[in-house]
């Protein structure tokens, strides 16, 4: 995939909307000098802009020095298979947008995957290491490629829809960006949107105008 298509598609992806505060994400310190952030699910009903919380629905993200680990706890309304992805902005206090939107992120790589049942219930766990190697499908890399500011960098995390079901590649198939969507179209949709602001210390806090 060429860069130029990458990069519109990136902002495509992180036209997150002003709507969402900070306020909402509660941060507890755990032993060791790890880190624990707990926020809400949110929707995106206009297929890349934040929406309206998912009642009942919760993520956390937990960081040490070796890297992050999260669970997303959440409700869908199409049962069939869903697939979670890393975006990392390792150095957020450098963003010129509101929570890094229309930066360029450094790392875009798969997190976990599986079937949710007709229940509608999904819980979604994945670790990322500082540094690789990564097995998962990286659909992007910027500045910076690798997890290397666990403790600081802003995560967004995408919940995609791959459709009802995924014929073929066995496990891995919960693990491509693409998978059931030939041309990235229907029946794939990035359906909810997770964001932990991390060491948003600078003007990434500040709504652009």
């Amino acid at each position: 995939m060429k860069r130029a298509r990458l990069l519109l598609s990136m902002a495509a992806l992180f036209a997150i909307t002003l709507s969402l505060a900070p306020s909402g994400r509660l941060r507890s310190v755990t032993a060791q000098g790890a880190s624990q952030e707990t926020t809400p699910v949110y929707t995106t009903p206009d297929g890349f802009l934040l929406g309206s919380p998912v009642p009942g629905a919760y993520a956390r993200l937990l960081r040490n020095e070796s890297g992050i680990t999260t669970n997303v706890n959440t409700f869908v309304t199409a049962p069939g298979a869903y697939t979670v992805w890393w975006v990392v902005f390792n150095h957020p206090q450098a963003c010129t947008t509101y929570l890094c939107t229309y930066d360029e992120p450094d790392l875009v790589i798969g997190a976990t995957g599986h079937p949710v049942s007709a229940s509608g219930v999904a819980n979604l766990s994945a670790r990322l290491s500082v540094g690789g190697p990564y097995n998962n499908e990286i659909i992007y890399e910027g500045p910076d490629g690798k997890l290397t500011n666990p403790k600081g960098a802003l995560i967004t995390l995408v919940i995609r829809y791959h459709g009802t079901e995924l014929t073929g590649g066995g496990s891995k198939q919960f693990r491509r960006f693409l998978a059931g969507c030939p041309d990235g179209g229907p029946p794939c949709e990035d359906a909810q949107l997770v964001v932990f602001p991390g060491d948003c210390s600078g003007a990434c806090l500040v709504p652009f105008p």
